[in-house]
């Protein structure tokens, strides 16, 4: 270093000492906020993407050192959907501070459509360049690249909403239930007693009636305040239960007579994944 001095001019000198500078200057700034997850199961995450994309196209996804949240409306704001996976949820989990990041839903599940049983997934946020890194990694290693967008602004509030009662029902009972009940018509009606769960579903030609017991083995608890009936459309019913169920095996049902229903799937880890629908009100 003295050899190289000896021989500077003073500009070159002076040159080269700012450049110093400013790269020691670089070297003590404070690394970015960081997010960086992984799970062994990458079809569970794809499932999971895959719930929240049956309402919604952009989401904001609040990441934070506890773990990812996300609460957002669909464009009609009929439907909500409500999600929550907590660092004890991935396998590993890394984030330094909070960060919101606003994807496109639609455009992740598209790359990660082909996801395979035996693959691991992790997730980076390059916050320099504002895009989320994604490796699926089995035999091969796969890697995608896709840009964030402007988080919104909005805050999206938990419905304060009475339930009167509340079935539990496994996953696959109820989607079956559904698609008999979409095959037939547009909407499904709900009733429930002490004893039973009633579904209820009428075209222009054919009806259906569906009754389950309380000790059906489909029925896992029943817990009834005041007997309730509401008709919810199977547009979005539909979508929510077919994508719920493919990552959940048991499905709570909360409603009261004419009011908003919450569709809430069980989760691994205390994770969470619900869903409010608006009543169809009808004509008496």
């Amino acid at each position: 270093m003295y050899q190289l001095r000896s021989h500077m001019a003073g500009e070159q000198l002076e040159l080269l000492e700012s450049s110093i500078a400013e790269t020691s200057a670089k070297k003590e700034k404070p690394a970015n906020p960081m997010f960086k997850a992984t799970m062994n199961d990458a079809r569970l995450f794809r499932n999971l993407i895959g719930a929240i994309s049956s309402l919604i196209e952009e989401a904001d996804f609040n990441a934070s050192p506890d773990g990812i949240k996300l609460r957002s409306m669909d464009p009609s704001h009929i439907a909500m959907v409500d999600f929550e996976w907590p660092k004890t949820a991935f396998d590993t989990y890394e984030c330094t501070a909070p960060t919101k990041l606003r994807l496109s839903v639609s455009n992740l599940l598209k790359l990660l459509k082909r996801t395979k049983s035996d693959e691991s997934i992790e997730v980076v946020y390059d916050d320099a360049n504002k895009k989320l890194n994604i490796t699926l990694k089995g035999s091969i290693v796969r890697k995608f690249i896709t840009p964030t967008l402007e988080p919104s602004t909005e805050e999206v509030p938990t419905p304060k909403v009475p339930f009167n009662a509340r079935v539990k029902i496994t996953a696959a009972s109820l989607r079956d239930i559904i698609d008999d009940a979409q095959s037939i018509s547009d909407n499904v009606k709900f009733e429930v007693s002490q004893e039973k769960f009633v579904v209820r579903a009428t075209g222009e030609l054919t009806s259906a009636l569906i009754e389950l017991d309380k000790g059906s083995d489909a029925i896992l608890e029943l817990d009834v305040k005041e007997p309730a009936k509401a008709t919810y459309n199977l547009n979005y019913l539909g979508e929510i239960i077919r994508a719920g169920s493919g990552a959940s095996e048991v499905t709570s049902l909360e409603f009261s007579t004419n009011m908003p229903i919450k569709v809430e799937f069980e989760m691994p880890q205390q994770g969470r994944l619900l869903y409010y629908l608006a009543p169809r009100i009808e004509a008496e």
